[in-house]
C-alpha cells in the first residue's frame, strides 16, 4: 500500500513537471524606459530571441541572447563566451509594458529595484 502511494506521488510529480506553459511570454519591438529614469535606456527585442540594449546619447549597443521563463529573463551577452549570462526578475504587464529587475549594477545589500519599459 505504501509503495503504491509513493508511486502515485512520483507519477503526479513527473506529470506536473512536464506540463508545458500554455501561454509563453512573447515579446518584440522597441521598449523605452519609463521608470526610474524616463528615456535613459531602450530594449529592442528582435527576432531569434535577441535583445539590443542602448542608452540615449550613446553610440554603444549591447546585444544579448535572451530567454524568458516564469517571472525571469536570462540575458546572455553575445560578445563573449566567458559570461554565462544574468537572470533578472521579469514581468510582462500588458502588450506595451514590461517590468525588469534593474539592469544596472547596484549595491548588493540594497533592496531590489525595477525598471519599467513601454513600447
Amino acid at each position: 500500500m505504501r509503495m503504491n502511494i509513493l508511486l502515485i506521488v512520483v507519477l503526479v510529480m513527473i506529470l506536473l513537471s512536464c506540463k508545458k506553459d500554455k501561454n509563453p511570454v512573447e515579446i518584440s519591438g522597441l521598449y523605452s524606459e519609463m521608470t526610474p529614469i524616463i528615456g535613459r535606456s531602450q530594449l529592442n527585442f528582435i527576432s531569434n530571441n535577441f535583445v539590443v540594449k542602448s542608452e540615449t546619447g550613446s553610440i554603444y549597443r549591447d546585444t544579448f541572447k535572451y530567454s524568458i521563463s516564469v517571472g525571469k529573463i536570462l540575458m546572455t551577452p553575445i560578445w563573449t563566451n566567458q559570461n554565462p549570462g544574468q537572470t533578472f526578475d521579469f514581468e510582462k504587464i500588458d502588450e506595451n509594458t514590461i517590468k525588469v529587475e534593474n539592469l544596472y549594477p547596484s549595491i548588493p545589500e540594497s533592496p531590489k529595484s525595477y525598471m519599467t519599459f513601454k513600447k
